[in-house]
């Protein structure tokens, strides 16, 4: 791929991993107003996997999503599990 084409590709992968996220936010909380921010990539090409912070408005919480694609133009949006706070007071 050439230097031109490849920052165009990343650019178009990235809008469509952060469509996925927005899409699965609205989708699971039926909130049209919420939308998901890139904190950060990983990877190159097509196995670049997408960690979004999310947000839904109208219910007032934010989680995190992780997108990366599967297959030709397949892509999986998941939430992240936030892990519980253990304190050990021994």
């Amino acid at each position: 791929m050439s230097r031109e084409v490849y920052p165009y590709a990343q650019g178009e992968q990235r809008e469509r991993a952060t469509r996925q996220a927005t899409d699965l936010i609205r989708a699971h909380h039926e909130d049209p107003e919420a939308w998901a921010r890139l904190l950060v990539s990983e990877g190159a090409g097509d196995e670049t996997i997408y960690h979004f912070d999310v947000y839904w408005p109208t219910w007032g919480e934010q989680s995190r999503v992780i997108v990366h694609c599967v297959g030709v133009d397949r892509w999986e949006a998941t939430f992240v599990e936030e892990p519980t706070a253990t304190s050990s007071l021994d």
